[in-house]
């Protein structure tokens, strides 16, 4: 029994570190009565900034870091990522967000093939054919408005940009480990993901104009509940870190591990709809699993090289 449990570690704390960051969502979501998600992402990563800094004490860096401008290229997708992924979350369900967000397999496949010439393959062609037709069912851009039982076109257009944004973070990780310790990799993203919200909420304090409520927003002094959501916010944060990076350290197969990460989307449609969020429609179900079904076929394609 203990032999089992020692090989499947990396997977139980991925299962773990999935719940984590569900509940990560879930106090985004309740943030979002109260705070802009442009507020919410900067509390999230000003904690995460601490986080860091007290990690970065503990280890020893031995890498050369060399091109700058790669890891600030990194760090400032990434945020962008997250100010699509916050706002997602505050303005459609749950689960809709967090299945936005696992369309980055689809697009870090399609920038291998362009950017490094690799080889998608039939089994990359038909995930990427699945996952597309998935989005196509969650945003249903066809639909008239009685219709429409998917999420609106701001949405849906953000959710996807956020996926593509995700992966062109995800992509250049690639080539920065080969000069920057992990670590730093992560200090750089989160860093810059406190920097450009603070920025834009200073920006949003004179020009906040409705259509760009995803990048400018004033700032909001939290109510005490607020700040105790913050709190919770940030230790949720703080312990996924830990849990996905136990995960990845101690797994047998990191492609195994992978694809279990796409349990977030199953907790947080439970999740979502025990917060208030409505059942989604059999078309929008349907495409949220053919996102999840895509995605799994390209992680286990790419951790199979």
């Amino acid at each position: 029994m203990l032999r089992i449990i020692k090989h499947n570690l990396g997977v139980y704390f991925m299962i773990i570190a999935c719940l984590d960051f569900t509940l990560v969502g879930a106090c985004a979501k309740l943030l979002g009565d109260e705070l802009s998600s442009v507020e919410i992402m900067f509390f999230r990563n000003a904690i995460g900034v601490i986080f860091m800094l007290y990690i970065l004490k503990k280890i020893k860096i031995h890498k050369e870091g060399k091109h700058l401008w790669l890891l600030i290229f990194r760090g400032i997708t990434g945020a962008l990522s997250l100010y699509l992924f916050f706002y997602n979350v505050s303005n459609i369900s749950l689960g809709g967000a967090f299945a936005f967000q696992k369309t980055s397999p689809i697009f870090i496949t399609i920038i291998a093939f362009f950017i490094f010439k690799e080889n998608i393959g039939l089994k990359g062609i038909f995930g990427i054919l699945i996952a597309f037709l998935g989005v196509l069912l969650v945003s249903q851009p066809w639909a008239d408005t009685h219709s429409h039982t998917g999420f609106d076109f701001k949405n849906s257009s953000l959710g996807v940009l956020s996926g593509f944004l995700a992966a062109l973070a995800l992509t250049s990780v690639r080539q920065l480990r080969k000069y920057y310790a992990t670590e730093l990799i992560a200090f750089s993203f989160i860093l810059i993901g406190t920097l450009l919200p603070a920025l834009s909420m200073i920006i949003g304090e004179f020009y906040s104009p409705p259509s760009l409520d995803f990048l400018f927003t004033p700032f909001v002094m939290p109510s005490l509940k607020a700040w105790f959501l913050i709190a919770v916010m940030g230790c949720f944060g703080t312990i996924y870190q830990i849990h996905v990076t136990k995960a990845y350290g101690v797994a047998k197969q990191a492609g195994v591990v992978a694809g279990v990460s796409y349990l977030d989307v199953v907790f947080s449609l439970i999740l979502g709809i025990i917060l208030g969020d409505d059942l989604p429609s059999a078309m929008v179900f349907i495409g949220i699993i053919g996102i999840v079904f895509g995605g799994l076929i390209l992680v286990k394609k790419q951790k199979g090289k």
